[in-house]
């Protein structure tokens, strides 16, 4: 395992030296093929084939749409809806808050868009009615991370591409565990927000209700048409994504006019540049996963796993400690394309359900979203104002990295909260 010792060591040296991750990956599989002399051909062909894939092809598809429905203000009637018919409850604007993050990341698939757009609207609602500051602010970097375990995922888009699992049953697999750590937020924001300080608001008319839920219903139906068409097997996720496009299009353009042709390739510009940073990630890590079988590093780590006799529990919790360390100090994306060349075959020699353990890891990664000191959605919410310090950021999100850690447990110890579904689609 001295290949193994080397090639980790060459990583982190080179992720301490601050290379952003794409190039980290880049130089580390460059230099072992020097070092271990590997045809330098596989860097050309790796790097051009990498990217033909026709279900990678679902995330720049979903970062446009994703795009155009927060310049297009969707978030913002997805919010008001949800407030018009809760918000008389204890703690009625942090439960349509944790609503409003759910829908939207039914729509999107990003827990940094979902938190922004949720964000803008709901911080000032909240402060406003004498929400505790610190809570508001860990609800809505917590309410984000829905983003990446509701369908539509990018994380499990890229999880379908490296082990070839069916990214539309990864989908489906996350909606039960997706919306039981929407209902615990539920619960506990009530339950927090029992303790008094807030105003509630006086509910709203049945009049108001139906009008505002009738004035939003193109954005409500979105998520519906997306995971249902993928559910039925009317298409797959990548068409979805295409699906989602032409209709977030056609309710900005047409429906709502909240945007106009003109503003189209500016938000091609902005969905572009996430797009770029993505593949540049996907196409570097796909390098790096090469270059590790052809060193046959996996091989070698599932021998040694076998040869110790680990079970699949105890891979599994072992992995999960690995995961929220690497949590801390990188990003979502970059973690799932870096371990799962190595954990994919080890899943398979310890009969482990792909499908289960992609969602342990989304509900992990999930975490690693609010786990400072780099989490993306503390800085997302750290950037609503100017007024917001991150040192309050990370006192709010405490008790709900709390909550995600239970969830973690639920999700490992319970596997049909993953795999039922998935088990009876068409």
């Amino acid at each position: 395992m001295t290949s193994f010792f080397l090639v980790v060591l060459l990583l982190l040296v080179i992720l301490f030296l601050g290379l952003p991750v794409a190039f980290a990956l880049g130089s580390t599989s460059f230099l072992l093929i020097l070092v271990f002399d590997l045809p330098m051909k596989i860097m050309s062909q790796t790097l051009y084939t990498s990217l033909d894939s026709f279900v990678l092809l679902a995330i720049p598809i979903f970062v446009l749409m994703s795009q155009i429905l927060l310049d297009g203000g969707i978030g913002d009637d997805l919010f008001d809806v949800m407030n018009s018919w809760v918000r008389h409850l204890p703690g009625g604007l942090a439960v349509a808050t944790i609503l409003a993050c759910a829908f939207f990341a039914a729509i999107t698939g990003s827990g940094a868009v979902t938190a922004a757009t949720i964000g803008m609207v709901a911080y000032p609602a909240m402060t406003s009615r004498g929400y505790d500051k610190k809570f508001t602010l860990g609800l809505l970097a917590a309410g984000g991370t829905l983003g990446i375990l509701i369908p539509p995922s990018i994380p499990l888009i890229l999880y379908g591409s490296i082990t070839e699992e069916s990214v539309g049953k990864l989908f489906i697999a996350g909606i039960v565990p997706g919306l039981l750590l929407t209902a615990v937020f539920i619960v506990y924001s009530v339950i927090r927000s029992r303790k008094g300080g807030f105003k509630p608001l006086p509910p709203a008319t049945w009049k108001e209700r139906l009008s505002s839920t009738r004035k939003n219903i193109w954005g409500i139906v979105l998520p519906f048409v997306i995971i249902g068409g993928i559910y039925t097997g009317v298409f797959t996720p990548t068409e979805a994504a295409a699906v989602g496009l032409a209709y977030s299009l056609f309710i900005t353009l047409v429906v709502y006019r909240t945007l106009k042709i003109s503003d189209l390739p500016r938000i091609s510009l902005k969905a572009l540049a996430t797009s770029c940073m993505i593949a540049m990630i996907i196409a570097s890590a796909i390098l790096f996963g090469k270059v590790m079988t052809m060193l046959e590093i996996p091989q070698k780590l599932t021998e040694l796993i076998i040869a110790h006799k680990l079970s699949p529990l105890g891979f599994i919790v072992m992995m999960n400690l690995l995961m929220i360390v690497l949590g801390m100090v990188l990003e979502t994306v970059s973690i799932i394309l870096l371990t799962m060349p190595l954990v994919a075959p080890v899943l398979g020699a310890l009969h482990i359900d792909p499908i289960w353990y992609a969602i342990i890891l989304t509900v992990n990664m999930s975490m690693a979203l609010i786990s400072p000191p780099v989490g993306m959605n503390l800085y997302v919410v750290n950037g609503l104002t100017d007024e917001i310090k991150m040192g309050e950021v990370i006192r709010g999100v405490v008790p709900f990295l709390l909550i995600m850690i239970g969830m973690l447990v639920l999700t490992i110890l319970f596997p049909s909260l993953s795999t039922y579904l998935p088990s009876i689609m068409k």
